[in-house]
């Protein structure tokens, strides 16, 4: 910690003399200034706002006692004042205790007595800071409180009040800003927020649940003249890889009346629901004429989910989920809405598939885990993706439960084989055509059909090249490409391990 001094002497002699004898960097100090006379001192002081002052007592213009007397009527208390005079009188010594100066040394100058007393004055600072900084934080924390006793809408006590009234005046308009971000590393985004605020600025960070946070500012009137915005604009942008999003309520006039801002920033966050882009700040004002609604059709999805189910009919499920996301994108539902209905879905369609795997194998399970509405930051792109990837896992395993489905799916698969082995077909491709996974499709083409995918479609290939082949119209290359095959060798590869022969002796056998 290094404090500020200022030398005051009209000597110059003693000016250099206390510039050099004074080992002022190892004591803590930086000289700040130098000057003549009390007058010139005052005016470094407003400049420079010394934490010690050593001066003469005995100066043309102004003396020191008459600078530190109007100094301490300008209400500056704090300033620590050494006074240096060859004037021992008990009368001097009096007069600068009522101007409460620190220490009183006499000319000439004791080198070790002098640092003795600076040393004295530096415990004196230090401890005055502490003080002052454990002041700040209890003010700091009142403060807190204070604000978000008011954000949350209930009755201030007078002194609580009169925190508000002393704070609101600190800034042309007040607004709130709500954070709301992942539950599971919280400490990690709201620590990167704090980083992004001037602690200058009249600014509180208030955390309302594990996963809000409320910042509230007071900034200038015209948004173009707001650094405060800037720095939260600027925090948007790196808050987007925790998946944070970031809403802006309209501004007032006065800390008294910041619930306001509060409840219509709580509105704006709604549409981070709906928001692809959380790199940007939701602003109430320019969402307050959009609209939710609370109207759907949610007897008709019902029923249509648990009809695929009961059909065991993926495409009819992902139909229906389709329908619903198209449905709550138009009409922007209500996210309340939206996740309540989503959530119950889930727990429909978990019931439903507890009751038919404890009918076949008598054992009840549980597939997914639902979320807690009141845990998780849930998107309406996060609850869809739910609602598709609890499709994927159910039907695979209600395929796998019901041999006779899966038979039925099987013959549909081989259909669609026949039909497309010329094209570049692969696994991948076939599974996410009938919405399964690529494992279980290969299993259940080989227990259905006696060979796998890669052998059927070879073998299909290599039939077509045979019957190309006797129709004697295409060279062996073109024959290669019709029927899939990416490259020649590969076509040879698999024509000779098939029939012991290649292309060519088989067109002479024929």
């Amino acid at each position: 910690m290094t404090f500020k001094v200022l030398l005051i002497d009209d000597e110059p002699w003693a000016l250099e003399g206390l510039q050099l004898w004074i080992p002022w960097e190892q004591l803590g100090f930086e000289i700040c200034g130098v000057c003549e006379n009390g007058a010139e001192g005052l005016k470094r002081m407003e400049e420079w706002k010394p934490d010690l002052v050593m001066v003469d007592i005995h100066m043309p213009v102004m003396d020191g006692l008459e600078m530190i007397e109007e100094w301490r009527r300008r209400g500056n208390g704090s300033t620590k004042f050494i006074i240096i005079t060859g004037y021992s009188d008990f009368e001097y010594a009096r007069k600068a205790l009522k101007f409460r100066v620190s220490r009183y040394l006499l000319k000439p100058l004791d080198e070790d007595q002098a640092v003795l007393e600076i040393r004295a004055v530096v415990q004196e600072l230090i401890k005055e800071q502490e003080q002052l900084h454990i002041g700040q934080v209890v003010q700091r924390e009142h403060e807190i409180l204070s604000i978000k006793e008011t954000l949350m809408g209930k009755e201030l006590s007078i002194e609580a009040h009169q925190v508000i009234e002393s704070l609101s005046p600190s800034a042309e308009v007040w607004n709130v800003c709500l954070v709301q971000g992942p539950q599971e590393n919280a400490a990690r985004w709201i620590r990167l927020s704090a980083e992004f605020l001037n602690q200058g600025d009249p600014v509180y960070m208030i955390r309302l649940r594990n996963n809000l946070v409320s910042i509230v500012f007071g900034d200038a009137a015209h948004e173009s003249s707001a650094p405060i915005r800037k720095q939260l604009e600027a925090m948007a942008r790196r808050l987007a890889s925790f998946r944070a999003f970031m809403a802006a309520g309209s501004a007032v006039s006065s800390l008294t009346r910041i619930r306001q801002s509060q409840i219509t920033a709580e509105e704006a966050l709604l549409h981070a629901f709906y928001e692809e882009d959380n790199s940007m700040i939701l602003d109430y004002d320019k969402l307050k004429d959009q609209h939710f609604s609370k109207h759907y059709n949610q007897l008709e999805i019902l029923e249509r989910i648990l009809a695929a189910f009961q059909l065991i009919d993926h495409a009819a499920y992902q139909s229906v989920v389709e329908y619903m996301q198209q449905t709550f994108l138009q009409t922007r539902v209500h996210p309340d809405e939206a996740q309540k209905f989503v959530i119950y879905l889930l727990h429909e369609i978990r019931a439903y598939m507890g009751k038919q795997m404890a009918q076949n194998s008598g054992i009840p399970i549980q597939l997914f885990e639902i979320p807690n509405l009141d845990e998780a930051l849930l998107s309406f792109d996060v609850l869809m993706d739910m609602l598709y990837s609890c499709g994927r896992v159910c039907f695979e395993l209600l395929l796998k439960e019901n041999p006779a489905e899966a038979q039925g799916i099987v013959q549909d698969i081989n259909d669609y084989i026949h039909v497309h082995f010329r094209e570049g077909l692969s696994i991948k491709m076939l599974a996410e055509h009938f919405f399964l996974h690529p494992a279980y499709l290969g299993q259940l083409l080989i227990r259905k059909n006696g060979i796998g995918f890669n052998e059927m479609l070879h073998n299909l290939r290599i039939e077509e090249a045979c019957r190309l082949l006797q129709m004697n119209q295409y060279k062996n290359s073109e024959i290669s490409e019709k029927i899939g095959y990416s490259s020649y060798p590969l076509f040879l590869k698999q024509f000779e391990k098939r029939m012991n022969m290649s292309p060519n002796d088989y067109k002479k056998s024929i």
